[in-house]
């Protein structure tokens, strides 16, 4: 029984003595840095990537033919120089 008690403490305190040293290690520390930007990098180039894809798909909508035109007057309200735009008030 006592040898048991001995032998957990002597686990716990190996334990401890090498997160102390890990901890107190310079290298371990900027090593431990590095991982997690490591990580925050890769996600966030998944983030771009899809982004990326995103705006693709969107540049290619945008150059189909008469893709511009109907933007232009859909969302700017233009109007060819040789048309009239009539404008009706919304119903009741």
């Amino acid at each position: 029984m006592q040898l048991k008690k001995h032998s957990a403490r002597l686990k716990y305190a190996v334990l401890l003595l090498m997160a102390l040293f890990l901890l107190s290690n310079r290298g371990f520390r900027t090593l431990i840095r590095n991982s997690l930007e490591y990580r925050r990098l890769k996600n966030q180039k998944v983030k771009f990537e899809a982004e990326k894809i995103r705006l693709e798909t969107r540049l290619r909508t945008m150059k189909e033919p008469g893709r511009i035109e109907h933007m232009a007057r859909k969302e700017l309200g233009l109007v060819r120089p040789d048309e009239i735009e009539y404008r009706f008030p919304p119903p009741k």
